[in-house]
């Protein structure tokens, strides 16, 4: 039998509705306020701990253009974290509260690997 690896919905959340930026936090398309931060999904393992900061992505390089180039520890820090499971799925859900406490940024440049074109000559090649 094969173990299915769990993936885990992350929810960051702020500790309440008023905490700095929330004129800012909308849900999407209908655009009513949210206390919810960021989200993502991991099948890692690695959860976040409480004292952890949320970790924030931009592109300094081209800011127009979208993606992402650049990343830092953000101004949010976990504070409580509540986790919850069903035994009919291996899907978790992490929900953690955090507090705003700002701090310099400190940007750090995303190391890329190869463009995919790269990849797919070095394959059809067989030369590195």
């Amino acid at each position: 039998m094969t173990k299915v690896k769990a993936e885990t919905w992350i929810v960051y959340k702020t500790e309440t509705m008023s905490a700095p930026g929330w004129e800012n936090r909308q849900l999407l398309p209908a655009g009513s306020i949210t206390d919810i931060i960021s989200e993502e999904w991991d099948s890692s393992g690695h959860l976040p701990k409480i004292g952890d900061r949320i970790r924030e992505y931009t592109n300094l390089d081209n800011p127009e253009q979208g993606g992402i180039t650049h990343s830092r520890d953000g101004d949010w820090v976990v504070t409580t974290i509540h986790q919850f499971s069903s035994p009919d799925t291996p899907t978790h859900i992490v929900v953690c509260y955090c507090s705003y406490q700002p701090i310099t940024p400190n940007w750090v440049k995303l190391k890329r690997g190869k463009p995919i074109n790269d990849m797919l000559e070095t394959v059809s090649t067989g030369v590195e």
